[in-house]
């Protein structure tokens, strides 16, 4: 049993440690993996941004123009009065709706939140 407490050793060296907590010995390696993650952060960030103003165009245009968005399979509502006369209105879709339908059409399901979890999902 001493023989074998010979052959192993322990020394005290400085560590660097990434934001998704990979372990580099190397500062160099540890930058490298930082600026990548970094990157990739700004890239999804700027991809957000840009999928956000073209939300706001459309939805600006379709307020602007006085449009809007209903169901095609019912467009138009029934309600009931008291004299038994029927009253239609027209089944709009909501404009929180229309903003979701045009951001998962645009990301195609992608998500943003937790961009930086993403990324640690992708540890080498």
């Amino acid at each position: 049993m001493n023989n074998v407490n010979h052959k192993i050793r322990s020394e005290l060296d400085t560590v660097y440690i990434t934001s998704d907590g990979r372990v580099f010995l190397k500062y160099i390696d540890a930058l490298y993996a930082q600026s990548e993650i970094d990157k990739g952060i700004e890239i999804k960030l700027s991809k957000q941004a840009r999928v956000m103003d073209i939300v706001k165009i459309v939805m600006d245009v379709l307020r602007r123009e006085n449009w809007g968005v209903y169901y095609k399979n019912q467009p138009m509502q029934p309600l009931e009065m008291q004299d038994g006369n029927p009253l239609y209105k027209i089944n709009l879709v909501d404009d929180e709706d229309i903003e979701k339908a045009l951001i998962n059409t645009l990301t195609k399901g992608e998500s943003w939140k937790h961009s930086e979890t993403n990324l640690n999902q992708k540890k080498t």
